[in-house]
């Protein structure tokens, strides 16, 4: 018997099992390691690089919330962007091009407003890649439930050992070399996505947003038109805001408490080192742990613990103690990525992808930073780091109770290995 290719979208569950084996293709492996080491370059060294230059953190935090919320209107537009008019490679490429700017505006001698306005333009755009990753990982992998897991985990393993590294390079040389490493990296991602293939590539297969049915389809392009698909998709996607404005308000003060507490730059990159390299079996067992309790239970248990540990930072009083709970918010994390590209393929059909990956891109890494940012700026600088965290950990659990009553149902049971839901899910406006 012949079995069907994968792409088939009228390929049955049982069909699609007996091609697992097939191996992930060595293009997405690079990808994502690139991007690991993209990210380890530059981005987790923002909010430090403000401090060394003299900037507070209440005004860090708005920095770091000025990036996040232009993200939140950026990154939606970039789904569109990627979807409906120029394709998820084209897009990846443009969003790269318009970071790598930002990151060479930083090696010039300019005031420290617009080296501010250069960093919250470049989280802008760094925050695109993963998400686009995903969306064509998700497109070109025969089974991403069971695949997933592993591919991500190559991003962080890069990215542990490629923020160790660096760490340890920015403390021998200052934090100048980090625009240079970061344009290494984006030249390699440059060349290397576009060897993926890409299903919207041709334009007869992009969406187009002026399908009638729906005016509200019609004035908001790819992400209305996953609003009308997914009427739930808002809800969930503002849980997943509640949540990681907790967590993104606490990553954003992580490194300067370390700072405070008599640490290095070596050990803000091995804290966050340690959670990269934590994420790797938090990654791999989000598949085995979604096939046998579901995404549900999953995300509630990753919040919750991730929760508590960073209501610790505060009152832990050595930089060693926070980079040990760190192997546990690591292992959450990558729970919590896994499970968040893969409720994606069950919530909008194949040709609203990147539409859904970067909305939920936006929600949690974007709009839950400005939210996580400003408020935790104040509150650090006001209260002072123990109040702080405690109310980010109270936050990210409180995000974790709200997704066990949203995510009830097929959309966060128990994950089959196939990710067969996406295949059959039907665009009605399309």
């Amino acid at each position: 018997m012949t079995t069907a290719p994968a792409h088939d979208p009228e390929v049955t569950t049982t069909e699609i099992q007996v091609d697992v084996h097939l191996t992930t293709p060595w293009t997405l492996r690079a990808i994502y390691t690139a991007i690991g080491l993209s990210t380890a370059s530059l981005v987790t060294f923002v909010p430090v690089i403000l401090k060394t230059r003299g900037l507070d953190p209440a005004v860090i935090g708005l920095v770091a919330s000025l990036g996040a919320l232009l993200s939140t209107l950026v990154v939606p537009l970039w789904g569109h962007l990627a979807d409906a008019v120029v394709g998820r490679i084209r897009a990846f490429r443009i969003g790269l091009i318009l970071a790598s700017t930002a990151a060479v505006g930083l090696l010039l001698d300019l005031p420290l407003a617009l080296i501010a306005v250069l960093l919250a333009t470049f989280t802008i755009y760094a925050s695109l890649f993963i998400g686009l990753a995903d969306s064509l990982a998700v497109a070109e992998l025969p089974a991403p439930e069971r695949q997933y897991g592993a591919l991500r985990a190559h991003a962080s393993l890069s990215y542990t050992v490629g923020i160790v590294l660096v760490g340890f390079l920015y403390s021998w040389s200052g934090y100048g070399l980090a625009p240079v490493v970061f344009l290494v990296w984006a030249v390699s991602l440059f060349v290397l996505v576009g060897r993926i293939p890409d299903p919207t590539r041709p334009a007869k297969t992009r969406t187009d947003s002026s399908v009638p049915g729906s005016r509200r389809t019609i004035r908001f392009g790819s992400p209305g038109r996953a609003v009308a698909v997914q009427p739930r998709l808002l809800t969930i996607m503002i849980v997943f805001a509640v949540a990681f404005t907790g967590i993104q308000g606490a990553l954003t003060f992580i490194g300067i408490r370390i700072i405070e507490l008599g640490g290095q730059p070596s050990d803000v990159a091995i804290s966050f080192g340690v959670a990269a390299l934590a994420e790797i079996p938090g990654l791999v067992a989000a598949g085995w742990l979604g096939r046998r309790i579901g995404l549900r239970p999953l995300l509630v248990a990753s919040l919750t613990l991730y929760g508590l540990c960073i209501a610790s930072w505060g009152v832990l009083p050595i930089a060693v103690a926070i980079n040990a709970t760190r192997a546990v918010t690591g292992l959450c994390n990558g729970a919590l990525m896994a499970a968040r590209v893969l409720l994606v393929p069950r919530l909008l059909p194949r040709s609203l992808q990147a539409t859904g990956q970067v909305l939920f891109q936006a929600s949690s890494l974007g709009f839950g930073s400005v939210l996580g940012s400003v408020v935790g700026g104040m509150v650090y600088g006001a209260f002072g780091p123990a109040i702080s965290f405690a109310a980010a950990g109270s936050v990210a659990i409180a995000g974790g109770l709200a997704a066990w009553f949203v995510l009830d149902g097929a959309i966060g049971g128990n994950l089959t290995g196939t990710t067969p839901d996406e295949r059959r899910l039907h665009d009605p406006l399309g």
